[in-house]
């Protein structure tokens, strides 16, 4: 293969991509509830196929070979794709005033007080969620037997980099949760309590800190962030908040739908979820490095627990400062936690595991790491082991990447006008730079800073 077909190729695999992000994008945005997936694959099939791939390690592309394998892995996937995303938008459940559709019943329980209200509407949620679940679940097994078929084998290494960053924060997030989940709720985590995937939720919500976070002032503190470091503009936002549009923050490529779900978790996803779209767009699909959005998220992420941040922005005084920074400490570890116990699951599914087994082994993994009960029919939601490994691998990274601009700027790097060409600098390189020395990185960094701010230090 020469140098003129291989960029013929990542030509191919980049119009596909992009193709598959925006109709992906357009579907959680609530603008098409039943996108048409196979006819795109069909349109660019040598950029998903397994002779491609074949060819690719052939002459020695192995990091393109990994990029059409995937892709080989979607297409096999598509049907099942197709028929979950028009089974979801579709769905709708019976909760406590009647019957709503499925994001609306999510939003509900995310923010109902009443402890049986929101029980209810979490059961007509799961419920709702049962159709699709099954279309997913398909899907995900076609996707892990190509993968199978290309050679493809799971990299039971972040697995293990998972389990370390649970063991590394299950003192601290034990602890606080009770804490919280006491005084909150009146409830206490498993196994000794019968905290809910609902009650947690509920709790991460961080609801007696919305009169902080409002939902008017978001946009204006977020440009007043990016624009100093040469980063406004460069993300679209689609923030219609359609009837079908997805609650939260969703990312794909360089577009992002956002559907307030109220409060500082708005806050904190949203600036997250820029920084992954800006390392999307950073380079074309066939160079992307996964991490590269994932470190940048949680760079722009880690900002709100800055307390001189969230005084200039949100304006939360001194004596708010730490109460405020160790609640959205908790909650970015709930999301730690709960990638590593769901990528786990993941990869036992890319080596054959389904069925019932698939769900009781995600329900236990789920309780593990997060201490509330949770529902069976999720499990095919969390497969995406890919997408976990660069989560928790780009939390790393960004937390290494925040440290070291705190050391070379100052605390308030973020103010420092150097720092935006050095983040220029990173985007215009579209990868992370290799760590320095040989020894590579122990992992969990993001984790234990976390624990740091749950502790009540300074980072």
């Amino acid at each position: 293969m020469d140098a003129q077909e291989r960029d013929r190729l990542a030509g191919e695999l980049d119009a596909l991509t992009t193709a598959l992000e925006e109709a992906r994008g357009r579907h959680a945005a609530g603008l098409d509830p039943e996108p048409s997936l196979a006819p795109l694959f069909a349109a660019h099939s040598e950029a998903a196929h397994r002779r491609t791939v074949d060819a690719l390690r052939e002459a020695g592309e192995e990091a393109l070979a990994a990029r059409v394998a995937a892709l080989r892995a979607g297409r096999a996937a598509a049907a099942g794709e197709e028929a979950w995303r028009a089974a979801e938008a579709a769905a709708r459940g019976r909760g406590p005033d009647g019957e709503a559709p499925l994001a609306t019943l999510e939003l509900a329980a995310l923010r109902e007080r009443d402890r049986e209200r929101r029980l209810a509407l979490a059961r007509a949620a799961a419920a709702a969620l049962e159709p699709a679940a099954a279309h997913r679940e398909a899907a995900c097994e076609a996707a892990a037997r190509a993968r199978a078929e290309v050679g493809h084998a799971p990299d039971w290494r972040v697995v293990v980099e998972g389990d370390q960053l649970l063991a590394a924060s299950d003192d601290a997030w034990r602890d606080v949760l009770a804490y919280r989940a006491r005084a909150e709720l009146a409830l206490a985590p498993l196994p000794a309590g019968d905290l809910t995937r609902a009650d947690l939720l509920h709790l991460a919500a961080l609801a007696r800190w919305d009169g902080l976070f409002r939902a008017g002032m978001l946009p204006v503190a977020l440009k007043l962030t990016l624009e100093p470091l040469g980063l406004d503009g460069r993300a679209r936002v689609d923030a219609a908040e359609r009837p079908a549009q997805w609650p939260g923050v969703h990312v794909h490529g360089a577009r992002m739908s956002f559907r307030p779900r109220g409060g500082a978790g708005d806050w904190q996803d949203l600036a997250e979820g820029v920084g992954r779209a800006l390392g999307a767009a950073a380079a074309p699909p066939h160079r992307r490095d996964p991490a590269l959005g994932a470190a940048l998220g949680w760079l722009l992420g880690s900002l709100l627990l800055e307390p001189r941040w969230l005084a200039d922005r949100a304006g939360v005084e001194r004596r708010q400062a730490a109460d405020v920074v160790r609640d959205l400490a908790l909650r970015r570890l709930l999301a730690l936690r709960a990638r590593a116990g769901a990528l786990r699951v993941a990869t036992e599914v890319e080596r054959g595991l389904s069925g019932a087994r698939w769900r009781e082994a995600y329900v236990e993994a789920m309780e593990g790491a997060t201490g509330a009960r949770w529902e069976g029919v999720r499990a095919a939601r969390d497969a995406d082991a890919a997408a976990h490994a660069a989560a928790l691998r780009g939390a790393d990274a960004g937390e290494r990447l925040r440290r070291d601009l705190r050391e070379r700027l100052d605390e308030d790097w973020w103010r420092n006008p150097r720092a935006a060409p050095l983040l220029a600098g990173l985007l215009a390189a579209g990868a992370l730079p290799p760590e320095p020395g040989d020894a590579t990185p122990a992992p969990g960094d993001a984790a234990r800073a976390l624990v740091v701010r749950l502790e009540g230090k300074a980072p």
